[in-house]
């Protein structure tokens, strides 16, 4: 479950509308320790450069799977 934020108005019922999301991320894994996971999604061939980079807290993880390309 993700975080899910809004800074408009809402009445009461819209505000229960509002639910955690269920995200699905795909990347290569940079780091993974017992508090996170770090990854990444794209980068340079030639210079060490990443972009599309996202620290998860392990406990947010539900399923990590390696696919093949």
């Amino acid at each position: 479950m993700d975080i899910v934020g809004d800074t408009g108005h809402a009445d009461s019922i819209d505000f229960m509308k509002l639910v955690p999301a269920e995200m699905i991320s795909y990347g290569y894994i940079f780091s993974k320790d017992k508090q996170c996971i770090r990854t990444f999604a794209s980068y340079d061939t030639k210079d060490e450069s990443f972009s599309d980079r996202n620290v998860y807290p392990v406990g947010c993880i539900k399923l990590l799977q390696k696919i093949n390309i």
